[in-house]
């Protein structure tokens, strides 16, 4: 059973979300391709747009910092801003060692409930999809550099071309946008384009997380 699948069967159980659909659709952020470069207190918001013409909105930001095994952790937390399941969060600790990066705990919150921290054994060294790598990834031929201007502001990028799927992905990211760099991806599925740049970002996820048991399957 896939990784999100997973979450998303948690999340309707523990939750009460109605039906496994709407608990997929919380667990499923966007696919994150570029560089991991994690800036504590730094992140982007950005809007998804469907080939349906459906929207959401997907918000990123690095809201801690510490030592695992040795190893630096960072606190990625996701969040999900309007619609009818918006304001869930979702925090991960991503530990990076030799470019492969982990998840060592995740802490979920929907509005109204307390925090839950999902089992260690749920975790098995998987990650969300679009963020399994600490190097650039999933880019693909480097096009050129362009300016592309979206809701948040004008930026310099650099474009590259996948072509791995049916029709060609478009990406551009930037240096300037923490964590991932990226400003606008254009797939065959879905347009994102980034609306807000992050700074000064804390967690949302409020008070102490109670731990799940792991579900059986």
């Amino acid at each position: 059973m896939g990784y999100f699948k997973k979450i998303a069967i948690v999340l309707a159980a523990v939750f009460g979300i109605t039906g496994l659909a709407g608990a997929q659709r919380m667990a499923q952020a966007p696919s994150m391709p570029g560089e991991f470069k994690p800036v504590v207190g730094a992140g982007a918001q950005y809007e998804v747009t469907t080939k349906k013409n459906e929207k959401v909105n997907w918000a990123y930001a690095v809201v801690g910092k510490e030592t695992v095994g040795g190893a630096e952790g960072y606190w990625l937390e996701m969040r999900l801003e309007g619609g009818k399941e918006g304001g869930m969060v979702m925090k991960h600790l991503l530990v990076v060692r030799g470019g492969k990066a982990e998840v060592k705990r995740m802490i979920v919150q929907t509005p109204g409930q307390p925090p839950m921290e999902m089992p260690m054994g749920m975790m098995g060294g998987m990650m969300p999809r679009g963020q399994q790598a600490a190097s650039e990834q999933n880019l693909g031929e480097r096009v050129g550099t362009e300016t592309v201007t979206v809701p948040a502001g004008t930026f310099l990028c650099d474009h590259y071309r996948s072509k791995s799927g049916k029709t060609p992905a478009d990406v551009w990211v930037s240096t300037k946008i923490s964590p991932y760099g990226l400003v606008k991806m254009v797939s065959e599925d879905s347009t994102l384009v980034l609306t807000k740049v992050l700074a000064n970002e804390t967690t949302r996820i409020k008070g102490e997380p109670q731990k799940l048991e792991m579900p059986h399957f």
